[in-house]
């Protein structure tokens, strides 16, 4: 939301706050659409019956979820490390990370990244005075920015209704923050026009900690512009369905032969019929050229594939006789919009990164380290010939050093303490052997 900051020359007021947050909930209506998707529940679902007499099938073939969960284990499925520069020491933020599994929290953002468009990290000091992350939800979050060139943050917004034992709202509750406090409104009435601001404290960040993280230039979720394509599959799948039941169930025509009701009936259970000469029966149906039904619905399923640009590993060109650069050759599409994710990701991430090593520093915890000195590292989450590996890291001591080396090694997650145990260990081995001569 790009707002001009003269909206904020004389502080913030709850009326200014209110037209915020009902401008967003305008905006945001799509998201509920979104989210519907991912769960399953398509448009498809709310189709009537033409009549009575009719099929109505309603098939959900959920490629939205299929798209979001295969581009999250491919980027993220392995956690996100990070090394610094020789002479630089972040391990009590590598520390923090690791107590409150901070690669979950990575999951569930860019879950919710890929879904929206975009998502919320929130960055608190807890009881015991350190820092934590929390996601937050589009839906009710929302950050301001100013009109100059390079869309300074103004201020972030989270607000929610509160509920009652019994699930019904009871007043309304609001939360800003800005470059040097946190902001908490509240109201009994169930609307923000009420609001009241009841408090406002430090957060000792030295800038907001709100951080957004988007999935593209666009902020478009990973499946928004396939939802015409999802639908017309869901439609074309439940149609065949539908075609299905109703060729089973097609008239009975009858030439030259009378039946009343009971006999109707007889025959209908039984399966019997006493004809005469010159008599016929034949049901009523339409033709079903189900080749050609196929050939479109392949047709549909290559277009979302091929516009989501995330591979069919159901394919049959997915064999299990490729080699990893033939399937990384074939992931090629794939890894050019996973490789834009990323940049996005990485972006937030080291905001994240330096909201911690300022408070650490503030804190006397650790010395300050500039951002450009830590490596965010992202490795895909694919099948690995750990044979080939071995091999390139043995072919390459000596030349790149041991820890960069032992990064390529999956089951490794911390290459430079597992360099420093390697060393322990090789020197407690030299120094036997020493004792023993």
């Amino acid at each position: 939301m790009i707002i001009d900051e003269e909206y904020f020359k004389d502080g913030l007021d709850e009326k200014l706050i209110a037209r915020l947050i009902r401008r967003h909930q305008r905006e945001s209506v799509k998201y509920r659409k979104l989210y519907n998707y991912y769960k399953g529940e398509h448009d498809i679902v709310s189709r009537k019956k033409a009549s009575q007499s009719t099929s109505n099938n309603k098939i959900v073939c959920n490629h939205a979820k299929y798209i979001i969960d295969m581009t999250k284990s491919y980027l993220i499925g392995n956690p996100i490390t990070y090394t610094a520069s020789e002479g630089y020491d972040i391990e009590p933020i590598k520390n923090a990370y690791l107590v409150q599994d901070i690669a979950s929290l990575d999951n569930i953002i860019e879950k919710e990244m890929s879904v929206y468009g975009k998502s919320f990290e929130y960055i608190y000091i807890d009881e015991n005075s350190e820092p934590k992350s929390v996601p937050l939800s589009p839906v009710n979050t929302f950050m301001v920015y100013s009109t100059t060139v390079d869309k300074k943050p103004i201020l972030a917004v989270h607000y929610y209704y509160k509920r009652d034992v019994d699930g019904t709202d009871d007043g309304v509750e609001c939360m800003v923050c800005d470059n040097t406090y946190i902001y908490i409104y509240k109201s009994d009435a169930n609307n923000f026009d009420t609001i009241k601001k009841v408090s406002s404290n430090p957060h000792f960040f030295d800038e907001m900690p709100m951080i957004e993280y988007r999935n593209n230039e666009e902020e478009q979720g990973d499946f928004e512009q396939l939802i015409p394509l999802i639908d017309a599959y869901n439609t074309l799948t439940s149609d065949r369905v539908n075609d299905k039941e109703q060729f089973v169930d097609s008239f009975l025509f009858l030439q030259g032969v009378e039946l009343d009701d009971e006999q109707a009936k007889k025959l209908r259970e039984e399966k019997i019929l006493m004809g005469y000469e010159g008599a016929s029966a034949k049901y009523l149906s339409k033709v079903m050229t189900e080749n050609d039904i196929q050939v479109l619905a392949d047709s549909l399923r290559r277009d979302i594939h091929r516009f989501s640009m995330v591979p069919d590993l159901s394919d049959d060109q997915f064999g299990n006789n490729l080699s990893g650069v033939a399937i990384k050759y074939k992931l090629m599409g794939f890894e050019q919009q996973v490789r834009n994710k990323e940049r996005y990701f990485a972006k937030a991430l080291k905001k994240r990164f330096m909201l911690y090593t300022k408070y650490y520093t503030l804190k006397g915890k650790m010395d300050y380290v500039p951002i450009h000195r830590v490596d965010i590292v992202f490795t895909r989450n694919l099948p690995e010939n750990e044979l080939e590996v071995s091999q390139m890291i043995k072919n390459l001591q000596g030349i790149a050093t041991k820890e960069t080396l032992l990064s390529q090694l999956s089951f490794v997650a911390d290459p430079k303490e597992e360099a420093t145990l390697s060393d322990n260990e090789n020197f407690d081995l030299k120094s036997c052997a020493a004792l023993q001569i």
